[in-house]
């Protein structure tokens, strides 16, 4: 029943309507081909257009125990769109998803409703995760043609997320006791000891683009992230924005722009950043997408002027879509701090490895993992030796899809942080538990 079809980009006018009967004659037609199923009349009247008979088939088919309730969620979701009713189409063919995350056919309708109903962050999402079910080429053409379309319309996207954070080393203080400078033992401070909280997180990000030309776009991109806790001393936000145009192209995009950036911590300025970026994506193949960054900023620091200097950041990931529920990820990333003061200066490089799947029961997971080992180019004047560290970051998610409340899904994310320093002063461990709410994909 839910074999892939191919179908295509919506049309205008005469040739819309001929493209959407033409769409619907495709998915009805594997039910119709079977004998004497109780659907058949409402597969008929869905491929003729006759929505108040279907509406009508539709009622008395729900709640018979000879009927699939998944194909009628599929039929349903068939109809709906037919009457551009793409809401509800979204509602039957998730429900179907939560169930069984594995059915492609599903999943493109899925994505074909919400494009048309306008959400193309989602809609790009379950493209990408149907290429990975084995469609055919004229299926992958025209999904390709679908992301490319999605890129080259897009005018404005939003994402948001809030929630508790309990986190068990809000400070990140040594889990030292006691500290050896000079050879001589010192008992650490309460102050310098790692020190736990309940806090409040807000994150929001979004872009505007206006278009330039055909594929020529002049993009706006913001964010705002921020953290609070009982004592405020440890309340942290980081704020951060640019314009610069962006390259459009069938199987991918790449942008250049300016940016600033500004980080508080305690509500006080901590440092201020000007500097250039430049990122993309590239869709080489149907399973793998690239995606790399590159970033340069003068950060200065009004209170700590020895810690101003230049800052590089590079990352290059590749996503590999193993099937129509589960995408990998194999990242690396470069840091170089070359601040005024040899104490401060550093680098580090860094590698990450994700794995992200849609289960059963309305699930999702995903588990990150990244080691990164930094190496500090002066002398720690107060130990007298050189600084190294591996930090490890572990994190874990857990999504619940079907609790949605206004396009927005409980997340549950469990995070642990571990730097291993040459000098024991600067090791620690960090525990978080973020509950959130996030847009759902």
């Amino acid at each position: 029943m839910f074999r892939s079809q191919a179908f295509r980009l919506p049309g205008r006018g005469r040739l819309g309507r001929w493209l959407t009967a033409l769409l619907l004659a495709c998915s009805v037609l594997p039910v119709l081909a079977q004998t004497a199923r109780p659907t058949d009349a409402l597969g008929r009247y869905i491929l003729a257009g006759r929505w108040e008979e279907a509406e009508a088939e539709l009622a008395s088919l729900r709640g018979r125990l000879d009927v699939d309730p998944v194909e009628i969620l599929f039929l349903t979701g068939m109809m709906a769109q037919g009457q551009k009713q793409y809401d509800r189409a979204v509602e039957s063919y998730r429900r179907i998803l939560d169930a069984q995350p594995s059915i492609v056919r599903v999943r493109l309708e899925l994505a074909r409703a919400l494009y048309e109903k306008g959400d193309d962050q989602a809609a790009k999402y379950h493209f990408e995760l149907a290429m990975a079910g084995g469609l055919p080429p004229t299926v992958q053409a025209n999904v390709q043609r679908y992301l490319d379309q999605i890129r080259r319309r897009r005018d404005w996207t939003l994402d948001a997320g809030f929630g508790l954070l309990p986190d068990s080393n809000i400070n990140t203080g040594s889990n030292q006791q006691y500290v050896s400078i000079g050879g001589l033992p010192f008992t650490l401070s309460t102050e310098a000891r790692e020190k736990s909280g309940i806090g409040a997180q807000l994150s929001v990000q979004g872009t505007k683009s206006l278009r330039l030309a055909d594929r020529w776009q002049l993009r706006a991109f913001g964010s705002a992230l921020r953290r609070d806790y009982p004592d405020s001393a440890f309340d942290d936000m980081i704020l951060r924005g640019g314009v610069g145009p962006r390259r459009l192209f069938e199987r991918g995009e790449f942008g250049i722009a300016p940016f600033y950036s500004e980080r508080r911590f305690g509500n006080d300025i901590l440092n201020r950043a000007d500097g250039l970026r430049a990122d993309g994506q590239w869709q080489f193949a149907p399973r793998f997408i690239a995606e790399g960054a590159l970033e340069y900023q003068r950060v200065t620091y009004p209170t700590f002027p020895d810690r101003n200097g230049g800052v590089t950041w590079s990352f290059l990931g590749m996503r590999y879509l193993a099937s129509a529920e589960t995408q990998l990820l194999l990242g690396v990333d470069y840091y170089r701090d070359d601040a005024r003061d040899p104490t401060f200066r550093n680098e580090s490089t860094g590698w990450t490895l994700g794995h992200f799947r849609d289960w059963a029961w309305a699930l999702s997971t995903g588990l990150t993992v990244r080691v990164a080992d930094t190496q500090y180019q002066g002398i720690q004047p107060l130990f007298g030796e050189y600084r190294n560290d591996r930090f490890t970051t572990i994190t874990a998610n857990l999504t619940k899809r079907d609790w949605s409340f206004y396009d927005f899904v409980p997340t549950v994310s469990i995070t642990f942080f571990d730097n291993d320093s040459s000098i024991p002063f600067y090791s620690f461990q960090r525990r978080q538990v973020l509950f959130a709410v996030n847009r759902r994909l």
